[in-house]
Parts: C-alpha cells; structure tokens; sequence
C-alpha cells in the first residue's frame, strides 16, 4: 500500500530543495495550490497523470515519489546542479567528465 504522507512529505521537501512555493509548483503542474497542499499534508491522493506532471517538473522519477528511491536517484543532485548551467556550460562538463573516465582503467 502506498502511503500518502510519506508521497506527500517527498514532495514538498523537493520543492523547497528547488526553491519553488506551493502556487508556483501548482501552477506548472496544473493542479490548484490547495490540492497540492493536501497532496503534500498526505491528505489526499492524485491520478497519474497528475503524479506524472509533478515528477517532471521536479525533475525526479515517478518511482522516487511514489517509494523513495529509484535507479535515477543518485543522479538527482547531478541534475539539479545543472539546470543552474548554460548549454555551453553543460557541454564543457560533459567533455570533462568523457576526459575523466577515460583515464580510468
């Protein structure tokens, strides 16, 4: 059985990670502020269409929200740091990162 509240508490510890308030984060998942809110009190549920949109736009795996971890999980924090960057930016740190592996044996 899934458990809301530990879903719900997922939720809003991403969101404040990410800098985001209750209407900003409803308002790109499409859901309303006070149904988020009951979302992240574990008060109520949400369709999977709605699990989806959140999971996109905070940037981590259904899975991650739904269980607490996931295979993507030791990649989140690589990804939210690179949001932050330029294309440019992105690029030069993947060419580091290939130049890194490389020398290993």
């Amino acid at each position: 059985m899934l458990d809301q509240k530990k879903i719900g508490v997922r939720i809003q510890d991403i969101r404040k990670q990410q800098y985001l308030t209750v209407e900003h984060l409803a308002e790109m998942a499409s859901i309303s502020p006070e149904f988020l809110r009951a979302i992240e009190a574990g008060q109520k549920g949400m369709s999977l269409n709605t699990l989806s949109n959140l999971a996109v736009v905070l940037h981590v795996s259904t899975d991650y929200l739904l269980f607490g971890s996931s295979s993507e999980e030791k990649y989140i924090l690589l990804v939210q740091t690179l949001q932050s960057c330029s294309e440019q930016r992105i690029h030069d740190i993947a060419l580091l990162i290939k130049q890194i592996l490389e020398l290993q044996p």
